[in-house]
């Protein structure tokens, strides 16, 4: 899964979005990545979202 998918499930599915606050709450967010088979970095991931926020 791209991280275009990943972040429009995010922002369409509120549990989807709480899973993923819950990653960045605990630091987790590259076993979050790997966990919906995304192939991003985590700080791939967190320049795509402070870029398209």
């Amino acid at each position: 899964m791209s991280v275009e998918e990943l972040v429009s499930q995010i922002k369409s599915n509120a549990s989807l979005a709480q899973e993923f606050e819950n990653a960045t709450d605990s630091g987790t967010i590259a076993d979050f990545l790997k966990s919906k088979g995304c192939s991003a970095t985590e700080e791939e991931f967190t320049s795509y979202i402070a870029d398209h926020s």
